[in-house]
C-alpha cells in the first residue's frame, strides 16, 4: 500500500514539475568504465520511476506466484489429512462393531495424516487384541509412547488390553508405575482395584480402599461390601499358610470395630470351623451371640463338632425365650436334637421353623426326623410339599 502511494506520489510530482522542466531539462551524464551515457534530467527521472514500477510489478507477480504455490501445498495438505479423518472415523466405527482386522486397517492407514496419531495407534493396538494378537498389540503401543504426548491415556489403555487378556502381573507393573503421578485418577484406581481381586491381593486391596472412597469411584456401600470381601479372603489365606493360631492372631490384630461386623465374625469362624478349630470357633460365637443373636452367626452353630452339645442347646434354648418363633434358631436346635438322637424335640423345632417360613433344606430334615420316628406316610406327605417349593412354579396357559 505504501509502495503504491509513492508512485502516485511521484506521478503527481512528474505531472506538476514536468512543465517547469520542459523548457529546461538539464542534462545528465553518467560515466562508467569506458562506458558513457548521456540523458536529460526529465528522462532520467521518467527511468527511475519505470523502473519502481517494474519492480513493484514484479513483486507482485512473485508473490502471487508463491501464494498460489503455499494455496497447492495447502490443498493436497488439507485432502490428505481430511481423507485420514475419514479412515480414522471409520476404523473406529469398525473397532465398536468388532470387526478388529478391518478395524486396525483403517486406524493404521490414517495414522500418517491423522490429526491425532497417538488415538490410531492406541485404537491399533486394541483391534490387534481383539484379533488375538498381542505380539502387534504391543508393538502399536510402543508406538504411541514414543508420542510421548499422553503417556498416562497410553498406560492406561496397556494395562486395560492386559487386565482383558488375563496378564494380571503385567497389568499390576502397568499401574504401579503410575500410581504415584495420579494417585487420584478414578479409572486408574478402579482398573487397579480389579486387577487386586483377579490376583487375590487382598492386602494391597484394603490398603487401596480409602483411595477409593476419596475419589468417589465406588459408593460407601461398595466399599464395604469390598472391604467384607477383602478381609475374608485374607483370614482364608492367613488360615492357609499359618493355621488356626496365625488366623486367630490375625483377627486380635483387627481393629474393634471390624472384629464387631457379623460378616467378619462369619468368616472367621468358617475359617476355623475348616481348620478344625471348632472348640475355638464355638467360643468366639458364644461371646457374640451375647452381644447380637444375628441369624447368621445362629446358622453356622449346627456346623460345629464338639465333644459335648449340651451347652449349646441351652445357649439356643436362652435365645428362643427372647424370640420363640424364630426358624432359623429353631433349625439350628433342631439339628443338634438330631445329632442327639432325640426325635421328638428334633420335630418339634423343625415344624416350628417350617410355620415360620417354608424352607428345603428344613423340609429335608423334618423328613430324616420322620423317618427315625418310624412315620413314613408323614414323611412322604412332607416331601411332596417339599417337592412343590423346589420346583420352579409353572405357568398357567
Amino acid at each position: 500500500m505504501i509502495k503504491i502511494l509513492l508512485l502516485v506520489i511521484a506521478l503527481i510530482a512528474g505531472l506538476i514539475v514536468g512543465p517547469d522542466l520542459a523548457g529546461n531539462q538539464g542534462y545528465v551524464l553518467i560515466s562508467a568504465a569506458n562506458q558513457t551515457i548521456e540523458m536529460s534530467l526529465t528522462t532520467l527521472i521518467i527511468l527511475v520511476i519505470a523502473a519502481f514500477a517494474a519492480f513493484f510489478v514484479l513483486e507482485f507477480l512473485v508473490r502471487k506466484l508463491l501464494s498460489i504455490s503455499s494455496s497447492t501445498r495447502g490443498w493436497f495438505s488439507g485432502r490428505k489429512n481430511k481423507k485420514a479423518r475419514k479412515l480414522t472415523n471409520d476404523g473406529l466405527m469398525k473397532l465398536l462393531e468388532g470387526d478388529w482386522k478391518q478395524a486396525e486397517k483403517l486406524v493404521v492407514k490414517g495414522a500418517s495424516h491423522s490429526d491425532a496419531p497417538l488415538l490410531n495407534c492406541l485404537a491399533a493396538a486394541e483391534a490387534a487384541q481383539g484379533r488375538g494378537d498381542v505380539e502387534s498389540r504391543d508393538r502399536y503401543l510402543q508406538k504411541a509412547a514414543d508420542f510421548g504426548s499422553d503417556n498416562l491415556a497410553t498406560s492406561l489403555t496397556r494395562a486395560k488390553l492386559q487386565y482383558r487378556q488375563g496378564q494380571y502381573e503385567e497389568a499390576l507393573a502397568s499401574l504401579q508405575g503410575l500410581i504415584d503421578a495420579h494417585p487420584r485418577n478414578a479409572i486408574l484406581l478402579t482398573l487397579l482395584k480389579d486387577t487386586y481381586l483377579q490376583l487375590q491381593d487382598w492386602q494391597a486391596l484394603i490398603r487401596l480402599l480409602p483411595s477409593l472412597k476419596r475419589v468417589k469411584a465406588l459408593s460407601d456401600e461398595e466399599v464395604h461390601k469390598l472391604e467384607i470381601k477383602a478381609e475374608c479372603g485374607l483370614m482364608a489365606y492367613i488360615a492357609t499358610q499359618k493355621g488356626s493360631d496365625g488366623l486367630l492372631a490375625h483377627w486380635n490384630s483387627l481393629s474393634r470395630a471390624a472384629r464387631q461386623q457379623t460378616s467378619l465374625i462369619a468368616c472367621l469362624v468358617k475359617q476355623l470351623i475348616a481348620r478344625r478349630a471348632d472348640s475355638e470357633a464355638y467360643v468366639i460365637l458364644r461371646e457374640n451371640l451375647k452381644k447380637q443373636p444375628d441369624e447368621s452367626l445362629i446358622s453356622l452353630i449346627p456346623e460345629l463338632t464338639l465333644p459335648d452339645y449340651h451347652p449349646v442347646i441351652l445357649k439356643l434354648q436362652e435365645l428362643l425365650r427372647y424370640n420363640e418363633n424364630n426358624p432359623v434358631t429353631n433349625s439350628a436346635l433342631g439339628q443338634l436334637y438330631f445329632r442327639e438322637g432325640k426325635w421328638a424335640e428334633a420335630r418339634q423345632h423343625f415344624e416350628r421353623a417350617l410355620e415360620a417360613r417354608p424352607d428345603v433344606t428344613d423340609y429335608a430334615w423334618l423328613v430324616d426326623t420322620l423317618e427315625k420316628l418310624n412315620e413314613s406316610g408323614i414323611a412322604n406327605s412332607v416331601s411332596r410339599e417339599a417337592l412343590k417349593l423346589a420346583l420352579p412354579p409353572t405357568s398357567s396357559s
